[in-house]
């Protein structure tokens, strides 16, 4: 057989490199369990033997069953192959069964790129002590990680919202001289962005064109994005200007960010003025294009244009997604047409789309604004017959609508669909203790409840807090309230909510909240600043209250919060006033500030 074929290996050959070899085999090998012999598949073999393995491991969880299926086929393979093969694993306990199976093959040995693969396998399931005795074995079997397996380590914990975790990660790599790449740097910005901590994204972009990686259109993209998404549009804008003059040339997933940043913000004309620049640098839209300029039009009460870009989208041969629909169905649901939502939904239904839980939120949410509580249920139980888990935002909405029920049937049915749900959110305002002297146990309860939480999103826990304050503020058990604004500000729920805008001057944001939780907040902060006067002396000398109606502000106009909080400012007689034509904006300074925050009802103004 040796004489017939070159290309089979000898069994007893030491291969320097499993994956280079396999890569530039053009026949695949096939051993057999009675000779042990190498035996010759012809060209495309390769392909065949990754395909019937990955079958077998398709249909087939991990087991005696899928190992007795594998040893039926008599195959040998390679380390390329292998990583072909896992790539192909979605379910990653059958990915770390085979990973193992076949390190105890005769001949076979996992490279680099095979325990890269498989760290981002856990990675995506959050197994992380299953990736750390991986590394370990890594290590042993003399595979040393290089930086694209550090990368998905650090992108793994990053996704799983562990942020000290993944600068661990970063800082050990350099430790051993395995040197971060752009990856690196763009993929530690992007998860502090989003988590709120801006400071560390920008210092650590700072870092990386001091170690002389210069930026190039992916990185300003992500920076861009996370200026953006930390509400510094103007710091974006101004990235975006320094990108184009250094002749890096924006690409359309820039564009996109660029776009959706400015719909964010609500500068829906910026939005639309870019979306006509992207076409004349010559980028034909894509689906994301499609979905942020159809929301801009929403937004801004186009609806029936942002139908005709649904069909524009659809003769440009994209296929809309249940993204697409839902998107329709939310905003047809925003602006209280719940027909035309309803529609939508079917029509995503029709064109054999199955929906996921925002899209069912949507139309929930659609549903309570118009207090059609039958509807809400019946769609609860086709969302839970679909096998869909009702999300954070899913019980968030629920409980809104219940604090703020319009008769104690309405709350019955609200606390009902709560229950329905069966997220962990219910046993936990369910179990909530009552305050004791110091609070100690409510706090601990809550500090369990955003542990168990900690993979969410930041927005998603920040909307369930602002619920759960609010409800029980209104339900008159403010000490409980006042414990759970404390532990999720400890936790940076709310990032942006108190801040120090310059030496001794504070910002105290409130106005993304509800007017339960602003009064909540309001109170604990400034018992907050009171506590800290009397320990080091130190007094603020200007503190903003802002409650809205300011020129950058989501909310204009009166709101339920602005009189909520001047209702409580004014019963305590704080020494405040407004400028500058923002009546959505309370300022207190100077001596008169610091007088009232030594009077001792500070401390318990949350308790009125």
């Amino acid at each position: 057989m040796s004489n017939l074929n070159s290309n089979v290996i000898p069994s007893h050959a030491k291969v320097s490199d499993p994956g280079i070899d396999g890569f530039r085999k053009s026949f695949g090998d096939m051993k057999t369990a009675t000779t042990g012999v190498c035996m010759t598949r012809p060209l495309g073999g390769m392909g065949h033997v990754v395909e019937s393995v990955s079958q077998i491991l398709r249909q087939l969880k991990w087991g005696s069953a899928a190992e007795q299926a594998l040893k039926n086929l008599n195959f040998s393979m390679d380390a390329y192959q292998a990583n072909q093969v896992l790539k192909q694993i979605q379910d990653p306990a059958v990915a770390l069964g085979f990973f193992y199976w076949l390190k105890k093959q005769a001949g076979f040995k996992h490279d680099g790129h095979t325990y890269t693969t498989m760290v981002g396998i856990l990675g995506r399931a959050r197994q992380f002590g299953s990736i750390n005795r991986l590394l370990d074995q890594m290590v042993k079997d003399e595979c040393q990680p290089n930086v694209v397996t550090y990368n998905r380590l650090i992108h793994s914990y990053g996704r799983a919202n562990y942020l000290n975790e993944a600068m661990n990660v970063f800082n050990q790599m350099q430790e051993i001289g395995c040197e971060p790449d752009r990856v690196t740097y763009c993929t530690l910005i992007d998860i502090h962005a989003k988590a709120g901590f801006l400071d560390v994204a920008m210092d650590l972009y700072q870092r990386m064109q001091a170690v002389g990686l210069s930026p190039d259109t992916f990185t300003y993209s992500v920076i861009i994005n996370c200026l953006g998404k930390a509400g510094h549009l103007p710091a974006a804008d101004r990235l975006f200007c320094e990108m184009v003059d250094h002749g890096c040339v924006p690409n359309l997933v820039t564009y996109n960010i660029m776009i959706a940043l400015q719909a964010k913000a609500r500068n829906y004309d910026s939005a639309l003025k870019l979306y006509r620049d992207m076409q004349n640098a010559g980028f034909e839209p894509d689906k994301v294009t499609y979905s942020i300029v159809m929301e801009v039009l929403g937004h801004c009460g186009y609806l029936d244009e942002a139908e005709a870009i649904f069909g524009e989208m659809k003769r440009k041969n994209w296929v809309p997604d249940e993204p697409v629909y839902g998107l329709l169905v939310d905003l047809w649901g925003k602006a209280g047409n719940i027909e035309k939502a309803w529609r939508w939904y079917q029509a995503m239904l029709q064109a054999g789309l199955r929906p996921n839980v925002p899209t069912y939120n949507s139309l929930l949410s659609a549903f309570l604004r118009v207090h059609r509580l039958p509807d809400a249920y019946n769609l609860l139980q086709s969302m839970l017959d679909l096998g869909l888990n009702p999300s954070l935002q899913t019980y968030t909405l629920l409980l809104s609508y219940c604090t703020e029920g319009r008769s104690p049937y309405d709350m019955g049915i609200c606390s009902q669909l709560m229950a329905v749900t069966g997220h962990p959110a219910h046993m936990f305002l369910l179990s909530m203790p009552s305050a004791g002297p110091d609070g100690r146990n409510v706090r601990d309860h809550v500090d369990k409840f955003l542990d168990m939480m900690h993979s969410e999103d930041r927005e998603s826990k920040r909307g369930l807090v602002d619920a759960v304050v609010d409800f029980l503020h209104k339900s008159g058990l403010k000490e409980e309230a006042g414990s759970v604004w404390e532990v999720a500000a400890e936790k940076n729920v709310y990032p942006e909510a108190v801040r120090e805008k310059s030496s001794c001057y504070w910002l105290i944001n409130l106005h993304v909240m509800s007017d339960g939780t602003a009064v909540t907040a309001l109170s604990r902060t400034l018992a907050w600043f009171r506590q800290q006067m009397l320990v080091s002396g130190i007094s603020p000398s200007r503190i903003d209250i802002v409650t809205g109606w300011g020129r950058r502000s989501r909310v204009t106009g009166s709101s339920l919060v602005r009189q909520a909080v001047q209702d409580l400012l004014s019963i305590f007689s704080f020494p405040f006033f407004t400028e500058n034509g923002n009546s959505g904006c309370f300022i207190g300074c100077g001596e008169p500030l610091n007088r009232w925050l030594l009077q001792s009802y500070v401390e318990r103004m949350h308790l009125l």
